[in-house]
């Protein structure tokens, strides 16, 4: 059957069955070994990220426990810091008088409770400046949020008098 058959010709069937035998071992082995490589390259990549999430996890912790310091997220009661607001300002030997101080305002957040002071003094323009910037640079139990300058003038005196609102707000993680 096979004799009558060129070379030529018996070479092209040894290709195609070549060819086909290749292909059926494809379908039947390569192809589930190439997918099976492909998903192994997928979960070490997805392990790898993993690894590298705890690692970052780490570092957002300790973060956010470096901003906690900073903005004051300790917790102390709310009147004692207004105290000791009033005791600072008092003894900070600056030529300042204390207008008022208002009352403690909160406000609520889902993760933080905010209390705000707020206090005026009077005086003249360094002394002001020089006790908002030693408030805001060495008080450490609340930080300075807002300042502002205005002047009223006093009728009586016929003289205008300069006054500093400063607004001091500090943190605490609500439970």
């Amino acid at each position: 059957m096979f004799e009558n058959i060129t070379y030529k010709k018996k070479f092209f069937a040894v290709i195609i069955g070549f060819a086909l035998l290749f292909m059926a071992c494809y379908k039947k082995t390569y192809r589930h070994m190439f997918a099976a490589k492909k998903e192994l390259n997928n979960v070490e990549q997805k392990l790898s990220s993993i690894d590298d999430s705890y690692n970052k996890l780490y570092a957002l912790k300790n973060e956010i426990q470096g901003l906690d310091n900073v903005i004051g997220a300790h917790s102390i009661d709310a009147e004692d810091v207004q105290q000791e607001l009033l005791d600072y300002i008092s003894k900070m030997g600056i030529d300042v008088n204390i207008v008022s101080i208002e009352d403690v305002h909160l406000y609520s957040d889902d993760e933080f409770l905010v209390y705000s002071n707020q206090i005026e003094l009077e005086g003249s323009y360094t002394n002001l400046i020089s006790a908002l910037y030693k408030t805001e640079k060495s008080f450490k139990n609340s930080r300075v949020i807002s300042s502002a300058f205005y002047s009223k003038k006093n009728y009586i005196t016929n003289k205008q008098n300069l006054f500093l609102k400063i607004i001091l707000q500090n943190y605490e993680k609500a439970k």
